[in-house]
């Protein structure tokens, strides 16, 4: 496997001082750079459990249908994206078929969404990588050594060239991916748990059983593709970007539908019929349980490692996503300029990472100084992060729905993949929407209606970005033409 994603650093014909980034990705190295987001390993480990405690042994239906739901999505996405051309995702297909005002709007939410979620998984890194030392030498440093380490580290490899980074999450990826299959493999070649039959967790009769809540669990499942929408947000950066960006989202989506399909019915085949109820009393130990039980217990530390190395790499992905969200913001103006500066040499938006850096530093501070328990910030702030994500979705089918009725039809756009596609899409996500504001403690913990402060916090910043717009609108109106990353 290579890497062809060679950087190159034009000047834009729109400022003589503004230099855009540019680079020949291909779809293999784009949907890895975006899959690394998800994190498939620490999702296997970690968050499936948390799926499997709401859908028990009919969990793969929830997954087999949110893919089918994400990929009816991306449909009406990529179409979307062929429409609009400019980089910018969340951004920029909003600004497109919502207006500028809804797009400036999302822009903002979209940075505070992944920044929170940025933030929550570099508190839990230091976490496990604490109690991973712990294990092997028998002492620790205090968690924030590690996520300090980690945020170092993180900051370098964003400054420098996306093709370094592309290099490290292939790597990553690939060990992931791996550790996965020869969980799910060892499992069903050992034959599992013989409390259920091989057929059982693909039937529909199982979603009656008592205490399934399917919803919850689709919400859950949701939340494990995050980061395949973020292809299009680095159309500057790929070769031939009409054809790379679709490939990639199809077959980001696809991948993870797969992996997580199948590592989910490998761990209830790992206990059968009891598998809701550990998923329930102790999730974090599942995986390391059943690989023990069904693969070698002697791998466990080097699996533990595996999981750190997998929460790595979603941070760095969200790093980069982060910095090109900024960079886009301060290309058109929306935010101060200096985050439109590219570097000569690695032709990487460079004062956008080092923003993006600059306030997680700021973020993990209070909560180093004061000894706050850190769950705080990888328990809700990544909850909140994820909700905002869920409600961008939502708007983007919106803004596709728009496009249609305005410009679509009369440009005789396929009805089936501008219309059905997004208008489909749009009654599973409105759904979501209206699953997490009813039951936000789920993603944010505390008790009910406790935390939904938070979620009121995040459309507080989408009213503030369409103000900020208005703004523009009426005392620059040079800055609202550019709004929506309209440089050429």
């Amino acid at each position: 496997m290579t890497i062809t994603a060679e950087a190159k650093v034009v000047e834009s014909s729109s400022s003589s001082n503004h230099v855009k980034l540019t680079g020949q990705m291909g779809a293999f190295s784009l949907a890895l750079t975006v899959l690394a987001f998800s994190a498939p390993l620490t999702t296997v480990s970690g968050y499936i459990p948390v799926a499997l405690s709401f859908g028990g042994i009919a969990s793969p239906l929830a997954f087999m249908f949110v893919t089918a739901m994400i990929l009816i999505f991306g449909i009406g996405y990529v179409t979307l994206n062929a429409a609009v051309k400019r980089p910018g995702d969340f951004y920029a297909f909003i600004s497109y078929g919502l207006g500028k005002e809804a797009g400036l709007g999302s822009g903002l939410m979209a940075a505070v969404s992944y920044f929170l979620i940025l933030t929550g998984v570099a508190a839990y890194f230091g976490v496990s990588c604490a109690d991973l030392h712990q294990e092997i030498s028998g002492f620790s440093l205090p968690w924030y050594w590690y996520a300090l380490g980690c945020w170092l580290a993180v900051g370098v490899l964003g400054y420098l060239n996306v093709e370094l980074s592309a290099k490290v999450l292939t790597w990553v990826m690939v060990a992931e991916v791996v550790v996965c299959l020869i969980f799910a493999v060892g499992v069903l070649k050992n034959g599992g748990d013989s409390t259920i039959a091989t057929a059982a967790p693909f039937s529909v009769g199982e979603l009656e059983k008592p205490g399934v809540n399917l919803p919850f669990a689709m919400l859950f499942v949701v939340s494990f593709f995050m980061g395949f929408e973020a292809t299009a947000l680095f159309r500057d950066e790929v070769r031939l970007p009409d054809k790379t960006i679709p490939i990639a989202t199809y077959g980001a989506i696809i991948f993870i539908g797969a992996i997580y399909t199948f590592s989910a019915y490998a761990m209830i085949m790992a206990y059968g019929s009891n598998v809701q109820e550990v998923a329930a009393q102790s999730p974090a130990n599942m995986f390391t349980m059943a690989f023990s039980k069904f693969v070698d217990g002697r791998f466990h530390v080097l699996t533990s490692a595996l999981i750190l190395t997998s929460a790595f790499a979603c941070i760095l992905s969200i790093h980069n996503v982060l910095s090109r969200y900024l960079y886009n913001l301060g290309t058109d103006g929306a935010l101060p300029g200096f985050l439109k500066r590219v570097h000569p040499k690695h032709a990487s938006p460079y004062k956008a990472s080092v923003t993006v850096s600059l306030l997680v530093l700021a973020v993990l501070c209070p909560f180093i100084v004061l000894q706050v328990k850190p769950e705080l910030l990888y328990g809700q702030l990544s909850g909140v992060g994820t909700a905002g994500v869920i409600f961008l979705l939502t708007l983007v089918n919106f803004s596709a729905l728009t496009w249609f009725f305005r410009k679509g039809r009369h440009e005789k756009a396929s009805i089936l993949k501008s219309f059905m596609a997004p208008a489909i899409s749009s009654v599973f996500f409105v759904s979501l929407v209206v699953l997490v504001a009813k039951n936000f403690e789920l993603l944010a913990g505390g008790e009910p209606g406790e935390r939904v402060w938070m979620l009121y916090s995040l459309f507080f910043v989408q009213v503030i970005g369409m103000l900020l717009a208005c703004y523009y609108k009426k005392a620059k109106p040079e800055t609202f033409e550019k709004l929506g990353r309209a440089h050429n």
